[in-house]
């Protein structure tokens, strides 16, 4: 424990089981070995709650099942020796990843992420506390990612290959939000029946679906592809136009204004938009106002009319078939399909 409150752990590197074992085993005061694979954290320190399990699938390959509210922040501090993916699909989360002293990665919403951790750079990890964490987090060796799912470089999107390749590559491959699909296959790994080794078996399927998704989204969903655009000031010009939607997506401006502003015209606008990250600046606006929905409603403190207005549609009904037509449930159905963040849980029990 660090002089501020903070819990503080030092370990080589998030693949190493016996050591997340013994972290796991101090962490909460509370812990159990539910087999030879996996080990249970359970916060019952007020207050806290709930459990992550951590489960090894081999020597490549280390995932946390994370349902918990942490009593205080924690912080993990790794150095590893080797290049890592991590995968992230999360339903709820407050984590913030620092590598060296380069800017922060932070996690605050429903989404699914691949990344980078890059060899030989120190990483910081802090998991606020009083938060609900709610998600699934795989950790790879890189060197054998591809091969563990029997994939080729033809298999992969640019951006992974260019990120398998290279051992000193940082941060986000892509993210991408979660659609109820993905929220529904989270929630069902959260409260399976499973136990013991078959529990292993279902998280290693479910984990690999999730990396599925991640590179199927990576072909055929919006992300700047970086290389697409042959002059730079053009893939400037697409990048401030995302900048500018990201800040005023809910009252977003007039396109042909906008253009303006960046000193070019609107049909030049809309096409490097288009040409740099695959999807129209309208549906771009749309695409955010959903997503800041969605974590809206997983905190469960604003009713669906105030989540449509915070979002920027005038009418309640709007709001609701845009939700429904990008997430393929309404909002009700979206937030009643997990529980409220405000709602303490209960530390799961354990097979004996």
């Amino acid at each position: 424990m660090s002089s501020s409150g903070v819990r503080e752990w030092h370990t080589p590197s998030p693949l190493d089981f016996a050591v997340e074992w013994q972290r796991a085993a101090e962490e909460a005061g509370g812990s159990r070995v539910l087999s030879r694979s996996i080990v249970r954290t359970m916060y019952m320190e007020s207050p806290g709650s709930g459990t992550v399990d951590v489960l090894r699938l081999d020597d490549d390959a280390l995932v946390n099942v994370v349902n918990c509210v942490p009593p205080r922040m924690a912080r993990w501090a790794y150095l590893t020796d080797e290049p890592l993916i991590m995968l992230r699909a999360s339903l709820a989360c407050d984590v913030t990843f620092r590598y060296g002293g380069r800017s922060p990665m932070i996690f605050n919403r429903p989404e699914v992420v691949l990344a980078c951790m890059p060899k030989g750079l120190p990483v910081t990890v802090d998991i606020a506390g009083g938060s609900r964490q709610q998600g699934i987090v795989g950790i790879f060796r890189s060197s054998s990612f591809a091969a563990r799912y029997g994939l080729e470089g033809e298999d992969l999107p640019e951006e992974v290959r260019d990120a398998l390749a290279d051992e000193a590559a940082i941060g986000r491959i892509a993210s991408f939000p979660v659609d109820h699909r993905v929220a529904a296959l989270i929630a069902d790994t959260l409260d399976t029946r499973l136990h013991g080794e078959l529990r292993v078996v279902q998280v290693a399927g479910r984990v690999a679906e999730l990396a599925a998704f991640a590179l199927d989204a990576m072909w055929t969903q919006p992300h700047l592809r970086g290389t697409a655009l042959h002059l730079r000031r053009d893939l400037d010009l697409a990048q401030a136009a995302m900048a500018r939607l990201d800040r005023d997506y809910r009252r977003p401006p007039l396109f042909a204004d906008l253009a303006k502003e960046l000193g070019t015209n609107q049909n030049k606008l809309k096409a490097v938009f288009k040409e740099a990250f695959g999807i129209t600046m309208a549906d771009y606006c749309l695409e955010r106002r959903v997503r800041e929905a969605q974590l809206l409603l997983l905190e469960a403190s604003l009713t669906i009319a105030q989540i449509a207005e915070r979002v920027g549609y005038e009418h309640q009904s709007s709001f609701a078939a845009a939700f429904r037509d990008r997430v393929g449930m309404t909002p009700r159905a979206y937030r009643q399909h997990r529980a409220p963040l405000s709602l303490p849980l209960p530390a799961r029990g354990v097979r004996e």
